[in-house]
Formats: C-alpha cells, structure tokens, sequence
C-alpha cells in the first residue's frame, strides 16, 4: 500500500506561515464555519494587498475584515447575509452581497468567484491520502478544479462525513498546519406556542412516505418534533438539522420510500447556524446519510425525481397576491436567496409533492406595536424570493392558505382569512380599494 505520510509532511507548514501564501490580488474562498483559517486573515487583515475573500455563510462570529476600514487589503464579499453580516448591515457598514440560488453555487464559483486559494478545513487525513472537508458542500469541489493552490486546516473536531463531494486528496493540497479548533455551536432556542400552531398545520399534511426538505427558522424546525408519528420518510435537503436527525434516531425517517437514492438521507451542509454537538457526533462516519454537492441537491430537476415530495421553508413578508420575501426587510438585506425557489419549484414539479411556505401572522416592534406581515403589497425594497405563480401554500398560526392556480380575488380573500384576526378587517378594505374583489 502507498504510504502518503511523507506528501503529509512535506507540505505541512505552521500557522504563522499561511498569511505568506497570500499572493497579492489573491481572490480567496473559504466556508464561514473554518474558524482557525478565518481567524489568521481576520489577524493580518492589513497586511494584505488587493485580497478578496468570499466566504459561504459566514458563521455567527465578528470578525474585523467586515468592517470597511481594510477593504483595499482585504475585500469580504458574502454569498448569504448571515447573522454575523447581518449585524455590520444594521450597523452602517457595507460588505459586498452576491445573490444567487444555491443551485447556482457551482457556476457562482466558477464564473464570478474564480478562487485562486481554497481555504478549506478537513479532517485528519486517512490511510489512503484523502481528507474529508467537514460538513457542508458548498462550492468546494468546483473551487479545487479552479484555484491554484489549496490551503487546509487539519481540525481532529472536524466530523467526517460519507459523500464523493466531501473528499480532497494529499495530491490537490498545496500547504496545510494542524490545528484543533472548536466548531460552531449554539443552542436552540425554544419554539413558541404559535411556532408550534403553524408547524402542525404543516405536520398533518405531510403523507406517510414522503421525502421532506425543511429550511432555516424556527417554525420550519418545529416541524420536526412534530412528525414522530409518521412513517418511513425521507430526507432531501439542504440543511440537515437537530429535528431530522431526531427523526432518524427514532426511526421515523428511514429512507425507504424515496424514488431517487432510497436508504440514504441526503443533504448539503450540517448543522448551520443552529447546529449543536450531538449533530457533528451523529454524522460523524454515519453510513446512512451522504453529503452531495449543493448544487446537485438543490437543482429543482433532481428535486423533482422524488415523488410525494414536501418543502417547507420559512417568510419575513407576504402581500395579498402571494408574493413572498424572504431576504429582506424593506430596503435592508436580512438573508439571501439561498435554496427557497429552488425546492418550491423541484416540489412543484414532483409527483404528489407540495410546498408550504410559513410564516408568523405578525411581528412585535419593541414598543409593542403589533405588525401583521400579510400586507396589501410588500414594504417598499422588499425582495421578492418566490414569484407568486410559484407559491403552493402559504401557513400561519391560523390556517393553510392555498394559492396554486387561484385567481387574485382568491388568493386575497385565501391570505386574510389567515392573517391575524386584528388586521382581516383592514386589509379587506385595502384588497377592495386595489380591485383584487368588490
């Protein structure tokens, strides 16, 4: 057998060493979650001359090159608006946003990132010369045929997780340093009773062996603990979350149904923002699920190829003719485009499947001041995430609106009979005045 110890140890380097492989102009990718490698651009920020780093999904972590103060040394540009990204947004700040569809994720690397250094974080390498580059598939493998060299941080915590999209061999690494840092965590907030409200009108819709794909947010996580019941689901997603792995552990979700890759859950990235420990420890070498690459799992054709297909993703505002947003509020970016049109349409295009769209009736100002979120039309900047001619279902605590092939009369009177009691009155005068009914 090949030994690949002495390659290992030929392109080792310390840590010190890595912000000397930054070359000038370096046009740098790295997955938001590799906080050893974030860390040392983060500390020699300034030193960097006409760098870009592009980052997919910046974890929850303030780091300093978000602020515009080293922007000519080295440029962040986000791919999604997470929490961390969010918060320099609201506060004056101006990092640079790309929109795209996850399903586009390989072409955005291809065409518009052109990475001449991947920055990847793996785990240690097997007796074959391979690395397992952590848990999620966002772009990296069309960024190893593209960049020129290949950086990787060795993290022992680092679970290793079954996928073709998930290995990287000794012989497209450039340099590597060892060193053992913590992974993302938080913990999950607990859902509330109008949480739950939404979810189960979700949870008692999905049939017996369906493949579900449920998105970030609170009310779309709920739906997890509420199908323990149900049997023989299947996972098609591209967040694997604490509630699917739930699922698996209590047998709900075995995978035997599935009319395309049966017996295997299949996702993209683990965890996220709201990941815990016990996820990394559960996928950890786990041979029932496998990671694909992002743009393959949220391409709506592949979506498509299962039946009885259910996507559940989450809404910050929808207007009276089914437009939804999901990324921003008004003028201000929240999130991204991330996968919600990619699976409503795969689940569209699914035989039996269906998609749900839920959404809290209204939002709190900190005064108290209650805002119903189904309005006339959308606040003004809003972006829309789903066209209306795409929504199948919209969801709040109140009931299931369905959309689908309804005119605009009935899709107005369908969303306020689901809006909060307190707002039906107000916005069906406003629907009159807009000539949506008489």
């Amino acid at each position: 057998m090949v030994s690949y110890a002495e390659d290992y140890q030929a392109k080792k380097v310390t840590r010190d060493k890595v912000p000397s492989l930054i070359r000038r102009g370096e046009r740098m990718m790295c997955y938001g979650g590799a906080t050893g490698l974030l860390s040392i651009l983060d500390e020699h920020r300034y030193e960097f001359d006409g760098a870009q780093l592009y980052t997919m999904f910046l974890l929850n972590r303030d780091y300093a090159f978000l602020r515009s103060d080293c922007r000519e040394h080295l440029c962040h540009y986000s791919t999604f608006v997470s929490p961390a990204v969010r918060e320099c947004l609201k506060n004056g700040m101006a990092p640079e946003i790309i929109l795209s569809h996850y399903s586009d994720t390989d072409e955005l690397v291809r065409r518009r990132i052109r990475p001449t250094t991947l920055l990847v974080m793996c785990t240690p390498m097997d007796e074959s010369g391979y690395f397992t580059m952590g848990f999620n598939s966002l772009g990296n493998m069309a960024a190893i045929g593209m960049a020129d060299q290949v950086i990787v941080q060795v993290n022992p915590r680092l679970p290793r997780i079954a996928g073709e999209c998930n290995r990287l061999h000794i012989s497209e690494v450039t340099a590597l340093f060892e060193e053992e840092t913590p992974l993302h965590t938080a913990v999950p907030t607990p859902h509330s009773e109008t949480d739950l409200a939404a979810a189960r009108l979700i949870a008692e819709r999905i049939p017996d062996g369906a493949t579900i794909q449920i998105g970030v947010g609170r009310v779309p996580d709920a739906i997890g603990s509420l199908l323990m019941d149900h049997r023989d689901l299947g996972v098609h997603t591209e967040l694997f979350s604490l509630s699917m792995m739930e699922l698996m552990k209590a047998g709900v979700v075995n995978n035997s149904k599935k009319t395309l890759l049966p017996g295997k859950s299949i996702f993209s990235f683990a965890g996220g923002q709201r990941a815990t420990q016990e996820i990394y420890d559960y996928v950890d070498g786990n041979s029932d699920i496998e990671m694909r690459s992002i743009s393959w799992v949220n391409d709506p054709r592949v979506i498509a190829q299962h039946d009885n297909f259910i996507s559940v993703n989450s809404a910050l505002a929808v207007d009276l003719t089914g437009q939804v947003c999901s990324e921003t509020i008004g003028l201000r970016t929240f999130s991204g485009p991330g996968g919600q049109l990619d699976f409503v349409r795969g689940a569209r295009w699914s035989k039996g499947g269906r998609s749900y769209i839920v959404i809290n009736s209204v939002a709190e100002k900190k005064n108290g001041e209650k805002l119903s979120k189904i309005t006339l039309a959308l606040p003004l900047g809003s972006a829309v995430t789903t066209p209306r001619a795409d929504v199948d279902c919209i969801v709040t605590e109140y009931g299931v609106a369905e959309l689908r092939f309804k005119s605009l009369a009935e899709r107005a009177k369908a969303l306020i009979a689901v809006a909060h009691p307190a707002f039906r009155e107000q916005l069906t005068a406003e629907a009159k005045r807009a000539g949506y009914f008489l």
